[in-house]
């Protein structure tokens, strides 16, 4: 039997950093530091070809909202600018489970998002912002709907049944 891979992608690498291979980063990922732990194992993922190779982290820094990162593979300029526009990624077996009410921002999408009973739309991104992070859902009316990812809005997640409970407010729709 064959173990299909499932993998968590935690950034975008954007460009190179320095003589020494160091990727610059935009990560999607609120665990960056964890993530990137010196001696990690992740992945850089093409998703145009589906190459991937496996690397390992050497050095990790944060700087004016990217990350930076080494890899003990990747190790001058010249190999680094081949992985420009790779996704990094880790296998989901690597992270232990989140605690409840905490979710992957990749589980949340492609849920289908209900006012009641009615089926009001598809998440089709989670947006951060320095206040709070957004749900973005394409409405069945066509419209484009950006939900605060927050109780007042968020009433129940059910990764099993693929579904978001929520409550709107007028205006809204």
């Amino acid at each position: 039997m064959v173990k299909v891979m499932n993998y968590l992608t935690l950034g975008k690498i954007l460009k190179t950093r320095g003589l020494d291979g160091t990727m610059k980063v935009f990560s999607s990922t609120e665990f960056a530091s964890i993530r990137y732990k010196k001696g990690n194992t992740l992945s850089l993922f093409n998703e145009k070809s589906n190459e991937r190779i496996e690397v390992t982290v050497k050095n990790y820094s944060y700087s004016k909202g990217f990350d930076y990162v080494l890899f003990e593979e990747i190790d001058k300029i010249e190999l680094a600018e081949k992985y420009i526009g790779f996704l990094i990624q880790i296998d989901r077996e690597k992270i232990p489970p989140l605690e409840d009410g905490y979710y992957f921002h990749s589980d949340l999408i492609g849920l289908t998002v209900f006012e009641g009973e009615e089926k009001i739309g598809i998440v089709k991104d989670v947006e951060e912002f320095s206040s709070v992070k957004s749900l973005r859902i394409k409405m069945n009316n066509g419209k484009s709907l950006l939900l605060p990812f927050i109780e007042v809005f968020i009433k129940k997640i059910d990764l099993k049944e693929k579904r978001i409970d929520v409550k709107l407010i007028a205006g809204m729709r």
